[in-house]
């Protein structure tokens, strides 16, 4: 037999037992009434009418009142907000390097370029100065 278990004091709803004896005595705090409403489907938190002999429920709002917990926004610490603050520093200043370093290597390419056309310019005024500027 099945039979429904509830809190002696409370009348709440605990639990089912689905292998009851037939030939014993239901405990004072059961009942084979299922702790459903009219249409079969399960009540929120159930309690036990003994003057009634049925299962009283809160409605779904009641119960998401009494039992959601407002969602809690984790809030950053002191030091976690200036690790984060020294983090995105970072980050800027490593694109910063990346950008001057690719700025110093351009200059670096340019002014090898312009020290190997000086050195032509020098070595043709110096052939030109050995020829007697011809």
């Amino acid at each position: 037999m099945l039979i429904f278990i509830y809190d002696k004091e409370t009348k709440r709803y605990m639990y089912p037992v689905s292998d009851y004896p037939d030939n014993y005595d239901l405990p004072a705090n059961a009942t084979t009434v299922k702790p459903v409403d009219s249409n079969g489907v399960g009540l929120y938190n159930p309690t036990w009418n003994e003057s009634a002999h049925s299962w009283d429920s809160l409605t779904g709002e009641e119960w998401k009142k009494k039992y959601t917990v407002p969602e809690v926004k984790p809030v950053s610490t002191q030091g976690e907000q200036a690790a984060a603050q020294q983090m995105l520093a970072v980050a800027d200043l490593q694109g910063k390097v990346v950008t001057l370093t690719s700025i110093v290597d351009k200059l670096s390419k340019s002014n090898n370029e312009l020290n190997a056309t000086l050195a032509q310019i020098m070595l043709q005024n110096a052939t030109n100065a050995k020829n007697g500027g011809k």
